[in-house]
């Protein structure tokens, strides 16, 4: 019976975090997180790619949860093992329409004009955009 139940909320879980399998869910980081920073200055270390925001070094799609409010993150320790946060140094420097926000947990994410910034799990490969309105609250930050 403890085996059903702890399957039923495993379930409810990837339900609501809009995957479907361990493997979605996990991805090749399961931390929850991406050290993703400026080397050379602390500001914000985003590009345009494809008419999308995308962090500069590994080119991956950033994504915005309609659930936030201004610089605080309503996605909790199971959502981001789906939804990654996109991390910031503790002394990220804001620039035009970038600033970083100190989490709960504190750590912290960068955001663009105060909505938290956030990669997803299932994006594998540059151009990927497989979260844009998934559930119908995650959504590519279009640059153009």
């Amino acid at each position: 019976m403890k085996r059903v139940l702890m399957l039923s909320a495993l379930t409810g879980v990837l339900t609501l975090s809009g995957c479907s399998t361990l493997n979605n869910v996990f991805g090749n980081d399961d931390s929850g997180m991406h050290e993703v920073q400026a080397t050379t200055t602390n500001t914000a270390p985003v590009a345009s790619k494809n008419g999308v925001l995308v962090d500069a070094t590994n080119y991956m799609t950033l994504y915005t949860f309609d659930k936030d409010s201004m610089n605080k993150s309503e996605c909790g320790s199971a959502c981001l093992l789906a939804w990654p946060a996109f991390m910031a140094p503790s002394n990220a420097q804001a620039s035009g329409q970038f600033a970083a926000f100190q989490r709960e947990d504190g750590k912290y994410q960068w955001a663009v004009n105060g909505k938290p910034l956030y990669f997803y799990a299932n994006d594998t490969k540059v151009g990927d955009q497989n979260g844009d309105n998934k559930l119908g609250v995650w959504h590519v930050v279009k640059t153009n």
